[in-house]
């Protein structure tokens, strides 16, 4: 179990998510967020490994990217977004 967050302006992910992470025995957590860390997840780099299924909230690219990824069989939540 993975998480993907864009850090703040400071480079900090916010305390209330890293919190929420630990109570849910997330292993590791990447500063990265929209649809590069969909496509991260998905495929998977050098320092991101790829997952069986992708969950959260995103916006319009989110949504597009969990979309695309789910017509090639990755697994997703749902296209949700705005």
């Amino acid at each position: 179990v993975i998480l993907c967050s864009p850090p703040d302006k400071d480079g900090k992910i916010n305390p209330a998510i890293l919190f929420a992470a630990s109570i849910t025995r997330v292993k590791k957590i990447f500063k990265i967020g929209g649809a590069q860390a969909i496509a991260a997840m998905a495929y998977g780099t050098k320092s991101i490994p790829a997952v069986s299924k992708i969950f959260g909230p995103g916006n319009q690219y989110v949504t597009k990217a969990k979309q695309l990824i789910s017509q090639e069989g990755i697994a997703i939540d749902m296209p949700a977004g705005p």
